[in-house]
């Protein structure tokens, strides 16, 4: 599904203001995320550090997991914004649980990255994390 211009402008925004609201103690890093839902919803997450190492919520998890408790867990994009000049896509992790949602179902998420030079890169979900293992798999 091809998102629109003011859909993707709607998206990025909403990811820039939840990197507003990210708690980084400790790295001074703040990412935020931005989850388009099959309905037209957007969930947001931001990261959030704690003074203990690997305690810590990537800003992309945190939106999926604001969606989750809604009751939410098809989505068709993710934004996510930083304070770095180029666009930042999600770390591994993140990469992972994102098409875990995906893979249930059935999509293949434009992933829309903003740097803080402006610069937007897409790409699906699929480029970034090719031949997944996932809860299909499982089944």
């Amino acid at each position: 599904m091809d998102l629109d211009k003011d859909t993707i402008n709607r998206l990025i925004q909403t990811a820039k203001q939840a990197m507003a609201k990210a708690y980084v103690p400790v790295s001074g890093f703040p990412v935020g995320a931005a989850l388009l839902t099959d309905a037209g919803d957007i969930f947001e997450g931001c990261n959030t550090e704690s003074i203990i190492a690997g305690l810590g919520v990537c800003a992309e998890r945190s939106a999926v997991d604001h969606a989750v408790i809604h009751g939410v867990r098809n989505f068709t994009a993710v934004a996510v914004a930083s304070t770095r000049e180029q666009p930042l896509f999600p770390c591994g992790a993140c990469r992972q649980y994102l098409s875990e949602f995906a893979q249930k179902g059935g999509v293949d998420p434009m992933v829309y990255a903003v740097g803080a030079n402006g610069e937007i890169r897409a790409m699906r979900l699929s480029q970034l994390i090719p031949d997944s293992f996932g809860p299909c798999d499982m089944e």
